[in-house]
């Protein structure tokens, strides 16, 4: 996919408000925003696994989130090899895994965070030692 394509793609969302269970422009949760970013580009990946989820859906089943996006894409040895544009990768946040985003180089990766906005974001070390995995789509 042309370089420029995606990072226009992802210009368009940027500054889109954090919304629980947002799936449209309107607001948009982590999930809500890769779901819609990779549609953008013509790449179908689920936006549930059917059930309802309450905002604290992590407490009750903490592998919730990884059973979905491992269920997509090829996996990335993100111990021996780099990442690249457009891979999903996905973070522990306070013990579990929460949180997604869409890398938009090797360095910086798109995401939306609780009480945010959708923005771009260094993947720093801060950021890595969160990171637990990757998913290439294409």
């Amino acid at each position: 996919m042309e370089q420029s394509n995606y990072e226009s793609t992802a210009r368009q969302f940027l500054g889109i408000p954090y919304r629980h269970g947002g799936r449209d422009r309107k607001g948009l949760d982590c999930l809500g925003l890769v779901h819609l970013f990779y549609q953008e580009l013509g790449i179908k990946i689920p936006d549930t696994d059917g059930r309802p989820y309450a905002p604290d859906w992590y407490k009750k089943d903490p592998e919730r989130l990884l059973r979905g996006l491992l269920q997509v894409g090829k996996p990335v040895k993100i111990s021996a090899e780099p990442l690249q544009p457009l891979d999903l990768v996905y973070f522990r946040m306070g013990g579990t895994i929460t949180h997604a985003g869409i890398m938009i180089d090797q360095r910086s990766f798109l995401h939306v965070l609780t009480k945010q906005t959708v923005k771009i974001s260094p993947l720093n070390p801060a950021w890595k030692r969160r990171l637990r995995g990757a998913r290439r789509l294409i």
